[in-house]
């Protein structure tokens, strides 16, 4: 059975929150693509909706500002009371309770992107070289920066952490420490 991406907005059974139209355009904007192969009409190969499907499921775990819209929707947008920091107004403007932002979609594409460059890597792991401060084979010696230095989940992407962090609830994923 071929893949099928349901990019419907709050739809219980949605995958994506890109059409394959969309993420086509996307693409074709690009430079420097490694892995996507299609550019042009309105299918992506079925590696290109898997990478879709997954950076969604990746995207939509994170905490964002405001509430879901529908408890039954499958994914974390769209919301209510998220501010949209993109009006360039200094009035508190919110996202509409039907829409998905532009930066989450492009940020889903870039990671979509991300995916299919890795190959067969997972990039949603945890990176097994994290705890390790030296390596050496023979002569051959490598040292890595201290896992505290070291870029983590989506720090690791730059282009996708600047479309989703004004997104993200303030603190989330962080604990208070009160002495």
């Amino acid at each position: 059975m071929p893949l099928a991406i349901d990019a419907t907005v709050g739809g219980a059974a949605s995958n994506s929150f890109v059409l394959e139209a969309e993420a086509i355009a996307f693409a074709a904007t690009r430079l420097n693509l490694v892995g996507w192969t299609t550019l042009a009409g309105t299918s992506c190969t079925d590696p290109e909706k898997q990478a879709l499907i997954e950076a969604t499921r990746e995207l939509s775990a994170l905490v964002y500002q405001g509430f879901r819209a529908d408890p039954a929707q499958a994914l974390a947008w769209p919301r209510y009371l998220a501010p949209n920091p993109d009006t360039g107004s200094s009035y508190y403007v919110l996202y509409d309770t039907t829409v998905v932002p532009q930066r989450l979609k492009d940020a889903s594409c870039e990671l979509a992107f991300e995916f299919l460059k890795a190959g067969t890597s997972d990039i949603a792991t945890h990176d097994a070289t994290l705890d390790v401060t030296r390596k050496q084979v023979d002569v051959l010696v490598t040292d890595y920066a201290a896992p505290s230095q070291r870029a983590q989940g989506l720090s690791r992407f730059p282009r996708v952490l600047r479309q989703v962090g004004p997104l993200l609830a303030i603190g989330a994923g962080q604990v208070r420490l009160v002495r």
